[in-house]
Order: C-alpha cells, then structure tokens, then sequence
C-alpha cells in the first residue's frame, strides 16, 4: 500500500506541540516540514476530533497533542476520502498500551520508540513498561542484575521521546508482591516473606520500596505509578507468620498500601494498584473473579482515596460480567481504570481471535458503565518470547474498539491502517495467529508443541487424550496450511511474517516426526525405522534454522540478556532429538528391548500446564 505523504509549514502548524509530533514521525513516515503532499493544518480545538480533505488540503483539530497524531494515521491510510470529514468523540481520557519489560524480553529503546510512533498514530496517549525489577536502582546491585535492567538515563530518554508524541510514561513496577526476581538473591533474605513477597514488618522492605518510588519519581515527568500489589496468594505466610504469628491477610495488605500510599504522597506521586487481592481475599478459592467473594466493610473504609484501582480482565467475553464487576469496584469507592489484553502469552505470535473475544465486550461494558481510563496489557509470560511486533495487529484493533465503541472495526480499515502505520499485512498477522488455538474442537499451543519433550511427550499424550487419536495428524494438516498461506506474505515491518511461516514449518515437521516415531516404535519394521530417524534429524536442523532467525530477531529487539533461556530450550531441544534418534538405532541393533518413555501413557488428561517448566520435563529439578 502507497502512504500518504503530508507537507506542513509554520503558518498552517503553529502549535509547538504538533510540530514536534510532526518532526518526531517523520523520523518513519512520509511527513515533512514543506515539499510535496498532502497539505497539512493542524491545531489544538475542543475535545475531540476532526480531520477532513479538500483540494489538495487536509485538516486536523484535536483536543490534544495525541488526538492530532491520530488524525495524521488517518491521513497517512487515506481513510479520509476528497472533500470528506471523520469526527470522533471518545470518552476514554486515558487510552494506553503496557508492554512486560521483566519476563526475560528487556526491549532496546530504539523498538520502544518504534512502539511509541505507531501507536501514536492510532490514538494511545499512555505506556507502561512493567519493571519487577529491570531498573537500575542506586545502591542495588543484585536488583535486575544480569536481567538487562533499564538505566535511569535510558527511560529519561524514552520519556522525553514519548513526551514528543503527546504520549505519557507512567511507571508500572511492584511494591509488594512479584518481586521473586530479585528476592531469590540471598541479599534479600532480611525482607523476603515468601519467594515473591515483601516481608512487611521489616523496615528495610520500605527503604527498598522508597527506592523504586525515587527511581520512577525521578526517570518519568508523570507523577502517576502503577505499584503493582496483585497476586499476592501466599502474603503474611511465610516468614511473617514465623515471626508474627497469624493475621488476618487482608489486614496486612492494608496497611503496607497506606503506608506505601503515604510515601507516594510525600514525593507527590499518585498511586495506582491493581484490584485483584481486594476479591481475592474474600473468595474461599482466591478467585479475582468469584461471584461469592466477600470484601469487609471494614477494609473497604481503609482504602485510601488517593489511589486508583486497575480492574484487569482478559479472560471474559461477557458484556455483562465486565458491567458487574465495574459496579463491585465502585462499591469499593471509586470507578477503576482498565485493564484488557492483548494477547501476547504464551504465544509465538499474538492471538488475535483471543484478543478480539476479551476486548470487545470489555470496551463496551467500560462504556456503558463511564470507565475513562483504559489500557491494553502484552504479558510475556513463560520466556517473553512472544513476536511483539504482531501485537501492533491487536493495539490497532483495540484502539479501533475504544474510539468507537458501539460499532465494531471494519476490516477495510484495520487493513489500511495497519499496513500505513505498520507497514504490515493485517489479514497475514491474523492468519499467523493459528498458530496457537485456545478453546475449540482442536485446541493448540504452538510454545506447547514446540517445547514438548520428544520422548517424554507430556503434552503429545496429553493432546492425544483429550481430542482422539487422529489429533495430531488434523493439527498437521493445520500448520501445512497456514505455512502455505504465510510463504504467500514478504516479511513486512510489523510482525516477521517469514519467521511465523518458519515457525508453522517447524511444528509440521515435528509432528510429522512423532508419527513416523510412533508407527516404528509399534511395527518395529527396519523402513519404519529408517524414515523415523531421517524425520527426527530434519527437525533437529529446522530447528537450528529456526534458532538462527529468531536469536537475529532477538538481538534487533531487545538486550542481549535473557537470550540465554531461549538458546537452552532451543538447544536441549535439539539434543533430546538426537538422543531419539541415538535411542531408535539402539533398539534396532538389539541394545536395548524398549524405550519406556515412549511406552508410559495416562489414561485421563493429566491437567498439563501449557509452559516449559511443565512441558519439558515430569522431573523435580530443571
């Protein structure tokens, strides 16, 4: 698709805001400063938008610097026909993004800027980076260390580059909970109550936790933090209990959030938390999302005001259970901010059907119920490893969704504006997602597949169990398919279309391994054999072919650190083939009578978690 190119001089742009938009996306966009294109009048009016085009001329007026930037994506995709007008009117005042910086994928600033520049053009004026503890803290050495932490030098600059792009940092760590990183070193021993909790009748865990609020206090011009605080499953029951004895959980997080809220206060800070442990705590199964939780009036009165409650949520597809659980934070005092997803875990690729299903409904309810903050979370669960760059596929939807949430997103425009902000093919990103299918007939987990270990095959048997014995050979027929389909595609500048492609190869000749496998280990017969270890050697060499792409990926995107995991589960992978095929000619020349990992199978699904540490290995220690 051709871009537009747009032409602005000082007499149409006179805003020093949208000037600087202006420079700063040209740095990737055909947008300059006099020459040929569109020409450009912009200015800052009212609270919404408008953008039309007559003769030659476009103009944008927004009610702030971002709402200009999204009228320019506008122009840029050529949505804007000649002699025709676009207004939009959202009441979302906050719209942003959240990208998992700690899960091993520490992203370089360079690709953050790329984030930042696209994801003005569809909108967003908000970003998080959640930090457990990839941040240089002053006098911290074993916090974020050897994990590609960010240097106070590195997020100022990112600040100031979203800043330009009418995009606020804000600051998105964890003050209690979560903190398993760090609190694994024995330095940290004196203020570990569990592996992930703070121990909060210690002193030092506040002179760690003034710490982090002078860091972000100081790196971002925003004066909000999101303190993180969920999940806090095993709070008070561990060292606390061994030092204080039993009390009440919902006592203890009450009182470290108003002392940490206090702290927020001193520095000017406001404090955002998520919501999380307010129903988890009142629920006999510590379930956020349980209709019987009860929170006790007495808690609820110690909440303090200053802070704001994220209510997170990708999992419903129900517009009346995001309506209801609105209204339960409300009777906890206030409106929460929201918390979607955007599919990015546990996933090679971003699951758009997933994202689409969780998103709709939740906008809409957030809507109807007068929610004005919202934001779209990318979680890197099991490695981070996740191609980040197809997630823009699902913030272009999701921004779609938010500015007009009572119709959903037409795919002429998903495409148009994804291939001009993205330079990506909207239908290819979808058609990769495939390549993980959660909750149907024929459900698959590409990271599953992948990580399965080819003798044990926990999640092979697994598989096999739930949905039949010609599981595999459907779930084949389906990756030779989207293969096919994606070989169809160039690489793009968004999601790596040709990695995606080497990815659904990869798995097909996996299963096309573990077939043959099985078929000789039951004939025994010497062309069987044969086949099954010319198979297996194939996978070991595409995965070495895949390695090499991805760890080229890797290093374009993100720090250095982290890569280390992936090299070892790429690496044991390939070794664990060999040792099949090691295995195989043994049995063949008579060595050894059977393979037991092959013959060891469970009559009822096992319950297999879809990551490495579960996929891997049955053993204790990995």
């Amino acid at each position: 698709m051709r871009v537009q190119a747009i032409s602005w001089d000082k007499s149409t742009v006179e805003d020093p805001g949208i000037r600087e938009l202006l420079t700063t996306l040209s740095e990737e966009y055909p947008i300059h400063e006099g020459g040929a294109g569109l020409k450009l009048s912009a200015g800052l009016s009212g609270n919404g938008l408008r953008v039309s085009r007559k003769s030659g001329r476009a103009e944008v007026t927004g009610g702030s610097v971002s709402l200009v930037a999204r009228g320019v994506g506008m122009l840029l995709s050529g949505l804007v026909a000649e002699n025709g007008e676009v207004t939009e009117q959202t009441s979302f005042k906050r719209v942003g993004l959240m990208l998992d910086c700690c899960r091993n994928a520490v992203l370089k600033t360079g690709y953050l800027k790329e984030w930042l520049r696209r994801s003005s053009l569809m909108g967003y004026n908000q970003m998080m980076l959640y930090t457990k503890d990839t941040y240089q803290l002053p006098g911290e050495e074993c916090f974020g260390y050897l994990r590609g932490r960010y240097t106070a030098e590195e997020l100022k600059e990112v600040d100031a580059y979203a800043a330009r792009l009418g995009i606020e940092m804000v600051g998105c760590v964890q003050a209690l909970g979560h903190l398993e990183p760090a609190l694994k070193w024995p330095r940290y021993n004196a203020i570990r109550d569990t592996d992930a909790e703070l121990l909060t009748t210690e002193e030092k865990s506040y002179q760690l936790v003034n710490k982090i609020l002078d860091f972000y206090g100081t790196v971002y011009r925003s004066r909000r933090i999101h303190l993180g605080m969920d999940e806090t499953h095993g709070l008070g029951r561990g060292r606390y209990m061994d030092i204080n004895g039993y009390r009440r959980p919902f006592d203890i997080y009450i009182d470290h959030l108003n002392r940490v809220v206090g702290e927020c206060s001193k520095r000017g800070l406001i404090p955002i938390i998520w919501s999380d442990m307010f129903f988890r705590m009142g629920s006999k199964r510590m379930d956020y999302y349980d209709k019987d939780a009860v929170t006790p009036q007495d808690v609820i009165d110690k909440i303090p005001p200053e802070v704001q409650l994220t209510y997170w949520d990708y999992y419903h597809k129900d517009v009346e259970f995001y309506r209801e659980w609105i209204q339960r934070h409300r009777h906890l005092g206030q409106v929460p901010v929201m918390a979607s997803g955007i599919w990015t875990w546990p996933v090679f690729w971003y699951n758009h059907k997933r994202t689409v299903e969780t998103v709709r409904p939740c906008v809409e309810a957030c809507a109807r119920e007068g929610v004005e903050e919202i934001f779209f979370t990318m979680w890197g669960d099991d490695g981070g490893y996740c191609d980040w760059s197809s997630a823009l596929a699902g913030a272009c939807y999701a921004a779609e969704k938010v500015f007009n949430p009572a119709s959903e997103p037409e795919e002429s425009t998903l495409e148009k504006k994804f291939a001009a902000i993205c330079g990506g093919d909207f239908n290819a990103h979808v058609a990769a997602s495939g390549l993980t299918v959660m909750g149907e007939a024929d459900s698959i987990s590409a990271p599953a597949l992948l990580w399965d270990d080819p003798l044990l095959g926990i999640y092979y048997k697994e598989q096999e169990v739930n949905f039949g014995p010609d599981f595999w050979q459907r779930i084949k027929d389906h990756y030779a398919h989207i293969e096919r389909e994606l070989q169809k595609h160039p690489r793009g500048r968004a999601g790596n279309i040709r990695l995606a492609a080497g990815m659904a190869g990869l798995l097909k000749a996996k299963i096309s391994a573990k077939l043959s496998v099985d078929r000789a280990y039951k004939t025994r017969r010497k062309e069987d054999m044969a086949e099954a270890k010319e198979l297996a050697a194939k996978v070991v060499k595409a995965l070495q072919t895949f390695e090499k792409h991805y760890r080229k990926q890797w290093y374009e995107r993100n720090k250095t650190f982290g890569y280390e995991v992936m090299q070892i589960r790429f690496a044991g992978q390939a070794a664990r083939w060999k040792e099949l095929i090691l295995r195989l000619s043994e049995l063949e020349d008579g060595e050894i009578s059977s393979i037991l990992e092959l013959e060891e199978k469970t009559a009822e699904p096992a319950g297999v978690h879809n990551s490495y540490r579960f996929i891997a290995t049955a053993s204790v220690y990995l």
